[in-house]
């Protein structure tokens, strides 16, 4: 049986060595020294960039500063802050979403369900399986990775909409202009018709009478 399951945690570290994924900042927050360096070696190896907290108030304070880790390691009995309660005060913040890794000793459904409605997204029981935390991480770190290309399409998209909307508010402003300025030269043109009529119309009325004149003038002639 032992066999069984150490070919089948090794499938699964083959699986995951064939996958490729951004490095991310991990935060690993436990009280316990030997557990912060095993996570720290096997973190390191795997390729991701570890922070360490002591305790949940440190890890609550690092979580203040910028670029803080969208991946948590977090140990639910420590001392100052536990693991429940930095996970509440996460769940408080609107616009920070990190993947939370649940460690405890505890067992059993109810403190499962405790840890899950805190906000954590994982729950592993200590001593953990390495392979197991191995792919849980990558499918945060998965989660993660789609969730910032999601918000950065969606941004491209909102900034492209803008531009558009931009550009189609200067076609208006564009079109409104041309219409302006047709109207303009359509009224002089309509005004440089009636003044044409007008000169043509006087015209025509001098010729008529000049026309008139000189028949007047040819039957004078014709008399003499």
């Amino acid at each position: 049986m032992a066999t069984s399951q150490g070919a089948s945690d090794m499938e699964v570290v083959e699986k995951l060595k064939d996958q490729k994924i951004t490095a991310l900042k991990v935060l690993i927050a436990d009280d316990d020294p030997p557990t912060r360096i095993l996570l720290r070696a096997a973190l390191s190896q795997w390729g991701y960039e570890i922070i360490e907290a002591k305790d949940g108030e440190e890890a609550w304070d690092i979580l203040q500063q910028p670029n803080t880790p969208r991946l948590l390691i977090l140990d639910w009995l420590m001392p100052k802050l536990d693991g429940l309660g930095l996970c509440q005060k996460i769940k408080e913040k609107p616009d920070y979403h990190p993947y939370i890794i649940l460690l405890t000793q505890m067992t059993g459904t109810t403190n499962i369900v405790k840890g899950l409605e805190a906000g954590a997204n994982e729950f592993l029981s200590k001593p953990f399986n390495m392979v197991e935390l191995r792919s849980r991480l990558f499918v945060g770190a998965r989660i993660i990775q789609y969730e910032t290309l999601a918000n950065a399409a969606s941004d491209a998209l909102k900034k492209n909409a803008e531009i558009i909307e931009k550009t189609y508010s200067l076609l208006r402003e564009y079109a409104n202009e041309l219409k302006e300025t047709v109207e303009h030269f359509s009224t002089d043109i309509n005004k440089e018709k009636d003044a044409i009529s007008r000169i043509q119309a006087k015209m025509e009325e001098k010729a008529g009478d000049l026309e008139a004149f000189i028949k007047k003038s040819d039957q004078g002639n014709a008399k003499t």
